[in-house]
């Protein structure tokens, strides 16, 4: 046997529906460059290639060993490992890998990586019959050989130029796993093995509000998104593979909604997102995630923080020109709403106010105001009293909100405040 594998590029896909009707014709691909797959090739530890079963040269010989699975005799099988469980049902998902052999051919003309299992839904496949009837024969764990007729395989005209016409064939399968199908309708996420579907169905979720996006309706994609991350949170997984996927899936949906909170002006959202991101490790290594965790930043007045986001992110994206532009933006921001005259001006007694800290909140409050780069601004710690009910009347008058959050103050120009306590925002 090559110890390679077989290596061929099509230049269409098959149409199965017409192997039985009008036939199919092959088009190989002879320009195809297979020169990445052998250098992988080349570099694995492993050089053995990975497909189960062994050439036959004669079926006539080999048939002599099997035993009929049907009852027209087009599938005969022989059990080389023994399997155990239930027996296989149209309820049933399984995971298979495979090899199929022409006769007196040394490669499999089409095989499944054993690292790589195919996996098939019994209900509802795309398999030919063959290997329909030859699965169902069989229990988890099993490895068997059969011999397929062309009646349940490729048909009388056969896939010209590959599969001649009339072509039976042997295939080598072995049941790895099997679980059962997840049901149709509602979703329930107490049932077992309902990754998938809810997989699927965030997928598709998450398409959408990427269209809404594209079309500026961030609110509505935004709504998306967030269904998304509920649903996927609250999916029983059953395994580390699961976990990865769904791993992988969640920082797509939480980088899509930190835009968009961006976009609608709803920083301390977007900072939630970003602590859950560096849960997920892809805060400090994503450039785009740092650009648009800096954004966040900026518009509720955590320069320095901005900042070293910024700087990093650059690090990572040389001569990216949003960065640059977004530093640019950043320092004429923390310029403009500098709280440094207000804490020099604050007295220590709690009833006193300064006529020149008066002066610094008027100027401090217009300006953030007027500046579109910036949304809530946290006030300097330790004003007395008298200041503060200075600046809650100031904003009353310039329709600005002044909300408290633990211990501290925030100018706001939106009365929602999105969160429940304070963000973790210097990590």
């Amino acid at each position: 046997m090559d110890s390679t594998g077989p290596t061929l590029a099509l230049d269409n896909g098959l149409d199965l529906g017409k192997l039985f009707t009008t036939g199919s014709v092959l088009h190989i691909n002879e320009d195809y460059n297979d020169m990445e797959y052998i250098a992988e090739k080349d570099n694995s530890e492993d050089k053995i290639t990975d497909f189960i079963g062994e050439p036959v040269n004669s079926f006539k010989e080999f048939e002599k060993q099997l035993q009929t699975v049907d009852e027209n005799g087009l599938v005969k099988k022989k059990i080389l490992e023994e399997g155990g469980g239930l027996p296989l049902s149209k309820e049933c998902t399984v995971s298979v890998i495979f090899a199929g052999y022409w006769e007196n051919e040394s490669e499999p003309f089409d095989y499944t990586k054993s690292h790589k299992p195919l996996v098939v839904n019994l209900n509802e496949n795309g398999l030919l019959p063959g290997i329909q009837i030859a699965i169902e024969s069989m229990l988890v764990g099993e490895m068997a050989v059969f011999l397929l007729s062309h009646v349940v395989m490729y048909g009388e005209l056969g896939v010209p130029p590959r599969i001649k016409p009339k072509a039976d064939c042997i295939f080598y399968i072995k049941i790895i796993k099997t679980i059962k199908t997840p049901k149709d309708g509602k979703l329930d996420f107490s049932e077992p093995n309902i990754f998938n579907r809810v997989y699927h169905e965030v997928k598709m979720l998450y398409a959408s509000g990427i269209t809404l996006h594209k079309t500026k309706n961030f609110t509505a994609a935004i709504q998306l998104f967030r269904k998304g991350v509920n649903m996927l949170h609250r999916c029983r997984l059953a395994d580390d593979k699961e976990e990865n996927i769904q791993e992988k899936l969640l920082i797509k949906l939480y980088i899509n909604l930190l835009v968009c909170y961006n976009e609608v002006k709803q920083p301390l959202r977007a900072c939630t997102i970003c602590n859950e991101l560096k849960r997920l490790n892809n805060l400090w290594n994503n450039g785009k995630v740092l650009f648009q965790s800096a954004k966040a930043l900026r518009m509720i007045g955590e320069f320095n923080a901005a900042e070293k986001r910024l700087k990093r992110a650059l690090k990572l994206c040389p001569d990216n020109e949003k960065i640059i532009a977004e530093l640019s933006v950043l320092t004429k921001t923390r310029d403009s709403c500098s709280k440094i005259k207000l804490i020099q001006n604050k007295v220590e007694n709690s009833n006193i106010i300064s006529d020149s800290f008066k002066t610094e909140v008027d100027n401090l409050i217009k300006n953030f105001k007027d500046n579109v780069n910036i949304c809530k601004l946290t006030l300097p710690c330790d004003l007395n009293i008298a200041e503060i009910e200075y600046i809650k009347e100031a904003c009353v008058k310039e329709n600005l909100f002044c909300n408290k959050i633990e211990k501290d103050y925030l100018l706001d120009k939106d009365e929602e405040i999105p969160i429940e306590s304070k963000i973790d925002l210097f990590i």
